[in-house]
C-alpha cells in the first residue's frame, strides 16, 4: 500500500534527523492505519457474507405440505430439499437426506426427521438420489 511505504520512509527520516517524537507518532500512525485495513476486511467479508445469505433468501421457497425449502435456480429447476430448521434458525442450507424409510428424511446437521406425504426414494448403493425425480 502506497501509504505505508510513504509513512515509512517519513519516518526513516524522521529518526536519522533524531526527531523521535515525530517518528514515534509516524509509528502510531502505521499501527492505526494496519488496524483500520483489518477491520475493513472484516467488514468486507461480512458484508460479502451478508449478501451471499440475502441471494439465497431471495432464492428460497417453503414447501409447508412437507416443511422443507427448495432452492429457485434458473427458471423451473429446483434444488434440494434443504431442512426448514437449519435455515430458519441458523442461516444454513442443510440438504436433507434420505433414512431409508420411504417418505422420510434427515437433516444431518440437526438429526430433524421429516415425513412426507410423497414417497422419498430411498437411497441407493450408487451415489446420491436425485429428488427432482420423485417431488
Amino acid at each position: 500500500m502506497a501509504i505505508f511505504d510513504e509513512l515509512r520512509s517519513i519516518g526513516k527520516v524522521l529518526q536519522e534527523a533524531g526527531k523521535i517524537e515525530q517518528y514515534q507518532q509516524i509509528l502510531e500512525a502505521q499501527k492505526e492505519l494496519l488496524e483500520m485495513q483489518k477491520e475493513i476486511q472484516k467488514l468486507e467479508k461480512e458484508n460479502r457474507g451478508l449478501k451471499e445469505k440475502l441471494e439465497i433468501k431471495e432464492n428460497l421457497e417453503y414447501d409447508d405440505k412437507n416443511n422443507v425449502y427448495w432452492s429457485k435456480k434458473g427458471g423451473e429447476e429446483k434444488d434440494g430439499p434443504f431442512c426448514s430448521r437449519c435455515w430458519d434458525v441458523d442461516k444454513k442450507l442443510v440438504r436433507l437426506h434420505p433414512t431409508g424409510i420411504e417418505g422420510s428424511l434427515i437433516c444431518p446437521q440437526c438429526e430433524k426427521r421429516v415425513s412426507s406425504r410423497k414417497n422419498y426414494p430411498r437411497p441407493s448403493s450408487g451415489g446420491r438420489s436425485k429428488f427432482n425425480d420423485y417431488i
